[in-house]
């Protein structure tokens, strides 16, 4: 029986067979990590998108109470929830006793990571997780030296710079002594262990391992950093680390270049929208024989491309790259209710479940499927003005989104094609070649339901 570790890793990762083999073999070894660090184990793999990890293996310990309720075995992680796992990914080191929060419980706990490595290649991280407080109470009764007292350095090699934080390394690169503004940035940083004696590669990027005296810049946990590694003189120091925490600064910028850039972006979106229209519209064409088909096919083209402005609406915009997809399809339902319903109609519209942020791109084609689904059922579903109710619904289990768009009407036999039935082809195509998707159509004498998944992007 194939194990839910090798499941996940085909479905999200781009690993071979082999590299899912090697993390298997944690499996058995897991419990006792769990119960020998007295802390909830797990092993992150790195999705197929590069943008997120996901939970393949997890552990809890018997011998202390778990972070987590149940299991969050295939659970997608965000790199801004989970810092210390992102700089071992990124940099291929380990990382140790780094704030972070549980998922779902929104706890502060801290995190030690450790790279797992299979023929060089990094191919997961092995996590320990404990919570925040016994950690912080651990490092509080720790009797913690005085910056730079007993260390025997020479501060004048960098005297020039100590209004910015200054670490000093020993011979084996450990901690041998730092200022309070160095002591101030690694615990804003979620350090939660004593700076003194940590090894240096727990605490810099790669980018500056010999002493160049050249500025580097480099992502580190949840900071943007400026890095300078010198040689200094001194009894036990052999380098010195002046850093600049660049991070407001890169945040102001980047929040300018996307107001420079938000109008350019917005006539983008239109003018593909209106030229996905226009070829649409001349399909739509060649089929209206009659002065009604023209009609329809003219108000179908209307929904649609008033279905992909939805995405543009400022109402559904949660950041510079994402958008609400529960505000775009309460977006599609009035924009239907203004074109296609009238006082004689009694058809209730209902869109409810759970919310999700994903790229406009991905919300553009949601909108078109989801509008086609509410065309037809308010078409053929709801006979000679009969009422009726049509429920649009959004589930999300991270990292897949199901919609199910369904209705209390007459249904319709599948084998026999109906007039205006290139709306559920159009769908389907959208599904299966835009969103990656599944399909289903369950439909009988009690009302028909289309449910479609797709990965959030």
């Amino acid at each position: 029986m194939i194990s839910a570790t090798r499941m996940l890793c085909q479905k999200y990762t781009d690993l071979t067979d082999r590299e899912i083999s090697h993390i298997e073999s944690y499996h058995d070894l897991l419990p006792a990590l769990a119960n020998a660090e007295e802390a909830d184990v797990f092993i992150d793999c790195r999705t197929s998108t590069g943008r997120s990890a996901i939970v393949v293996c997890e552990a809890k310990p018997q011998t202390v109470p778990s972070n987590y309720k149940g299991t969050i075995l295939g659970m997608l992680i965000q790199w801004k929830d989970e810092p210390a796992v992102d700089r071992s990914f990124r940099l291929e080191v380990p990382t140790v006793g780094v704030r972070a929060v549980s998922m779902p419980e929104d706890r502060r706990i801290v995190q030690s990571v450790e790279p797992i490595f299979y023929e060089e290649r990094l191919i997961a991280v092995l996590i320990y997780e404990k919570p925040a407080v016994a950690v912080e109470a651990m490092v509080a009764r720790q009797d913690l030296p005085k910056t730079g007292e007993g260390t025997g350095l020479d501060w004048t090699a960098v005297a020039d710079c100590l209004s910015e934080a200054v670490v000093f390394l020993d011979q084996k690169g450990a901690v041998c002594g730092y200022n309070q503004a160095a002591a101030a940035l690694y615990r804003g940083m979620g350090y939660v262990g004593a700076l003194m004696g940590m090894p240096g590669s727990n605490i810099q990027p790669s980018t500056v391992e010999e002493p160049d005296g050249q500025w580097h810049e480099a992502s580190m946990v949840n900071r943007a950093l400026q890095y300078r590694k010198v040689a200094v003189t001194g009894e036990r120091a052999k380098t010195a680390l002046i850093i600049r925490d660049l991070t407001e600064q890169r945040r102001l910028e980047q929040e300018l270049a996307f107001q420079r850039t938000a109008l350019r972006e917005l006539r983008h979106r239109m003018k593909n929208s209106l030229q996905m229209m226009a070829s649409l519209t001349r399909s739509r064409g060649y089929e209206a024989v009659e002065p009604s088909d023209a009609q329809t096919a003219l108000l179908d083209t209307a929904n649609r491309l008033l279905s992909l402005t939805a995405t543009l609406d400022g109402v559904v915009q949660v950041s510079p790259e994402k958008v609400s997809l529960l505000q775009v399809l309460e977006q599609v339902r009035k924009y239907t209710f203004q074109t296609l319903m009238t006082p004689a109609r009694s058809v209730a519209i209902r869109v409810w479940g759970q919310d999700a942020e994903v790229s406009a791109g991905c919300a553009a084609s949601v909108a078109l499927v989801v509008n086609e689904l509410l065309q037809n059922a308010l078409k053929y579903a709801f006979p000679a003005g009969a009422a009726g109710e049509v429920e649009i619904q959004l589930q999300t289990d991270r990292p897949l989104c199901k919609i199910t768009v369904g209705d209390n009407g007459v249904g319709f036999r599948r084998e026999t094609a109906r007039p205006g039935g290139i709306g559920l082809e159009l769908a389907a195509t959208i599904v299966r070649e835009k969103l990656m998707g599944e399909w289903k159509v369950d439909t009988g004498s009690g009302g028909t339901k289309i449910t479609f998944d797709f990965l959030e992007q």
